[in-house]
C-alpha cells in the first residue's frame, strides 16, 4: 500500500508543481479564490513540499550506493551483466549541495510567510538561494541526461531529477509571486525614485505583468549577485562544481571510468548458496553443470532457475529489470553466507518464493516438471530452444 502511495506521489507532485508554476503567471486566478480554497491550496503545497523532500532523500540514498568516480565497475564474466553503476554525484562534495538544498527550502518558507516584510538584504539572499537550486537543477539534468540504461541502477538519478525539477517549479512560482507582490507595493506607493537608473528599473518592473518575458533578462545579473553572496557567506563555490566533476560516465564527469572487474559466476547466488546447507534440510538432488563448473543442485534451485527461464522466454522485458534488481542486492548478500547454518536460514527464507514459483510454473507451463528437471543438466537449450 505504501509503495503505491509513493508511486502516486512521484507522479502527482511534479504535475502539481508544474501547474503551480504556470498559474503563478496568472495571479488573478489565485486572488479570486475564497479563503477556504486558499487554505486548502496551502495545505496541498505543504504536503507536496514534504513529498519532494522525501523523494530527494531517497534519491540521495540510492545514488550514494553507486560506485565512486574512478572505481572499476563489477561485471559477471559469464554473461557480461553489470553488477552496479556509478554515482551521479561525488560523495566528497555532496554535503555542500545538501546544505544549499536545506537553506533554499528555509528561504522558500520565509518568502511564503513574510514576503514584502523582509529587509532588502534578507529578501535578496533568500531569492538568491532559490536561484542557486534552480541553477543546480539545470546543471544536474545536463549532467545526467534522460537516457536511462536500466531502471533499477538509475532509480537514484530518476528520483533526484523528479525531486529537483518539482522543487525548481515551486521556486520559480515563488519568485514570480514575490515579483508580483513587489510590483503591487510599488504601484500602491506611487513614488518616483530620485536616482534615474533605479527609477528606470522600477518602470521596467512595473511593466512586468504585461511583458513577463522581461523577467528572464534579469537572470544573468542575478547570477553575478549569487557569486558575490557566496563570497560574502564564505562558501566554497568549487565544492558544488566538484560534486559533478568528480564522477565517472556522466556528461560533466572528469574521472575516466576504468575497465570493469570480472566477478565469477553469472548471478545465481542465494539459491545456490542455500543448496550448500545441511543435507538433511536442503536435500541436494544431484550435481549440476553451470558454465562448465559442477555445482550442488537441490529442488529449490531448480525451481527458481526454471521460473527465471519462464520469464526470460515469455516476458523478457519484465525479466530484465527483475534480474538487475536481484544482481544488485543478491550478490552482496551471498558473499556473507559462509557457514552451513546461514545457508540453512537462506533456504528457509526462500521457501515461500519457491512455492510461489512452483505455482506459477504449474499454471503457465504445459510440462512444468520437464522444465524444472532439465535445469543445470546441459540439455535445457536442446529441449527448450530460444524463440
Amino acid at each position: 500500500m505504501l509503495f503505491w502511495i509513493f508511486i502516486l506521489g512521484v507522479i502527482a507532485i511534479p504535475v502539481y508543481a508544474c501547474t503551480k508554476m504556470v498559474y503563478s503567471f496568472f495571479p488573478r486566478s489565485f486572488a479570486k479564490m475564497s479563503e477556504n480554497k486558499k487554505t486548502r491550496a496551502r495545505r496541498i503545497e505543504g504536503l507536496s513540499f514534504l513529498g519532494i523532500f522525501c523523494i530527494l532523500a531517497l534519491g540521495l540514498f540510492f545514488d550514494s550506493h553507486g560506485m565512486p568516480g574512478g572505481e572499476p565497475l563489477k561485471v559477471y564474466e559469464q554473461n557480461g551483466m553489470f553488477l552496479n553503476g556509478y554515482a551521479s554525484l561525488s560523495g566528497h562534495h555532496v554535503f555542500t549541495l545538501f546544505i544549499f538544498l536545506c537553506l533554499s527550502m528555509i528561504a522558500y518558507w520565509l518568502l511564503n510567510t513574510k514576503k514584502v516584510n523582509l529587509s532588502p538584504i534578507l529578501y535578496m539572499i533568500q531569492c538568491v538561494l532559490l536561484l542557486i537550486l534552480i541553477l543546480f537543477t539545470i546543471v544536474y539534468l545536463l549532467h545526467t541526461g534522460f537516457l536511462y540504461t536500466d531502471l533499477i541502477d538509475s532509480l537514484g538519478i530518476i528520483l533526484l531529477q523528479i525531486g529537483l525539477g518539482s522543487l525548481s517549479f515551486l521556486y520559480i512560482a515563488k519568485l514570480n509571486e514575490s515579483m508580483q507582490s513587489f510590483i503591487m507595493v510599488q504601484a500602491e506607493q506611487g513614488t518616483e525614485h530620485p536616482n534615474a537608473f533605479i527609477a528606470f528599473l522600477l518602470r521596467v518592473t512595473n511593466h512586468y505583468q504585461k511583458i513577463p518575458r522581461v523577467w528572464a533578462l534579469f537572470l544573468f545579473p542575478v547570477f553575478l549577485v549569487i557569486q558575490l553572496v557566496l563570497v560574502l557567506l564564505g562558501q566554497r563555490p568549487d565544492s558544488s562544481i566538484q560534486a559533478f566533476l568528480e564522477t565517472s560516465s556522466f556528461r560533466l564527469s572528469q574521472i575516466p571510468a576504468p575497465p570493469p572487474e570480472m566477478v565469477p559466476g553469472d548471478g545465481h547466488y542465494l539459491c545456490t548458496v542455500s543448496a550448500t546447507g545441511h543435507a538433511s534440510l536442503v536435500k541436494p538432488i544431484r550435481m549440476g553443470i553451470r558454465h562448465g563448473s559442477r555445482i550442488v543442485v537441490n529442488r529449490q534451485l531448480l525451481i527458481a532457475n526454471a521460473f527465471e527461464h519462464l520469464l526470460e522466454e515469455y516476458i523478457p522485458k519484465v525479466h530484465k529489470p527483475i534480474r538487475r534488481m536481484y544482481d544488485h542486492y543478491g550478490y552482496p548478500i551471498s558473499k556473507h553466507i559462509r557457514a552451513k547454518w546461514s545457508a540453512d536460514l537462506v533456504y528457509l527464507l526462500m521457501k515461500p518464493l519457491e512455492w510461489f514459483f512452483l505455482i506459477i510454473l504449474y499454471i503457465v507451463d504445459v510440462k512444468p516438471e520437464n522444465r524444472i528437471h532439465v535445469q543445470y543438466s546441459g540439455a535445457r537449450e536442446r529441449i527448450f530452444p530460444k524463440k
